[in-house]
């Protein structure tokens, strides 16, 4: 009894060799002359052979495939990071050529001043346009003012009227 003390507390420690865990686990294994005292230590060693006998629930192949596609998605991070750094430095490396330009009957025109008198006649021509169409709103408007007018003229010649048939009645 001694001895298994001894080496329990060696155990606990640390500093139990292979061997003396070895005669640890066949002691409390053995069904036999297990000590009182001892009983508690009895399901942690028993434990240990349990989880021997179990087998890996995840087969290695799954584990391969999984790490497999790890490094393929890792792979393709590290390609595309990398890809996207030239392309920046490209960008930078050289300047953009900004020039103005415009594009007229399918010809690209770069003479700024040409292209200005250019919308500006454009722009004149649709001012024209729209001018000619607003004409007849404005021939309307004409219209309305004479009839407004025409209007407080038959009003007044109905008052006129009026009052003329109530003078006659009144003489």
């Amino acid at each position: 009894m001694e001895r298994i003390n001894n080496l329990l507390e060696k155990y606990f420690r640390g500093e139990t060799s292979l061997a003396e865990e070895a005669e640890l686990k066949s002691y409390f294994t053995s069904n036999e002359n297990v000590n009182a005292e001892h009983e508690v230590y009895r399901a942690l060693f028993m434990t240990f052979d349990l989880e021997k006998q179990e087998t890996p629930g995840i087969s290695i192949s799954k584990v391969y495939d999984q790490q497999k596609s790890k490094n393929f998605w890792i792979k393709t991070f590290s390609y595309s990071g990398i890809a996207a750094a030239l392309v920046l430095a490209l960008w930078v490396q050289y300047p953009r050529q900004e020039k103005n330009y415009a594009i007229m009957h399918g010809r690209r025109i770069e003479d700024p001043e040409y292209a200005q008198k250019y919308a500006a006649k454009k722009m004149s021509d649709v001012n024209e346009m729209i001018q000619n169409g607003l004409k007849p709103l404005r021939n309307m408007e004409a219209i309305k003012e004479n009839l407004r007018s025409a209007d407080k003229n038959g009003t007044l010649k109905s008052e006129i009227t009026e009052s003329d048939k109530n003078n006659n009645i009144n003489n």
